[in-house]
């Protein structure tokens, strides 16, 4: 009986412990998770207006996306100097979210197919 008991209590004192790992784990990587999601809302709605032929608002979210790229190293690195392909990469966006905004809707189709590019080629290496 003894022995149960011990065993029982082993499993819970285990199960606390890797509860407490896995929450430590997971807010390390917040601020970089919150950066890409909300990256991601924003050329979402740039990209749906222009597939609407609605491109009148999209001028905002390049802002708010040129801005979040600046946060991009800063948050996947932290102080350390990003490697070389993070950088080439960072810098293929820096260049597709430079372009500047357009309430032409074929000209922010070519850009959102460049943000499209810089960001797909990113996390095919880094996910």
């Amino acid at each position: 009986m003894r022995r149960i008991i011990l065993l029982a209590v082993g499993v819970v004192v285990g199960a606390a412990g890797g509860i407490s790992v896995v929450n430590t784990l997971r807010q390390r990587d917040a601020y970089p998770r919150g950066l890409m999601d909300v990256m991601q809302h924003h050329y979402s709605a740039m990209r749906d207006e222009v597939r609407r032929g609605r491109c009148e608002d999209s001028a905002q979210h390049m802002t708010v996306l040129r801005e979040l790229e600046t946060e991009i190293g800063s948050a996947v690195y932290g102080d350390d100097i990003p490697d070389a392909s993070f950088r080439e990469f960072l810098g293929r966006l820096r260049d597709a979210v430079a372009a500047p905004p357009s309430s032409d809707c074929k000209a922010l189709a070519a850009i959102a197919e460049k943000i499209s590019a810089a960001c797909d080629s990113c996390h095919r290496e880094y996910r």
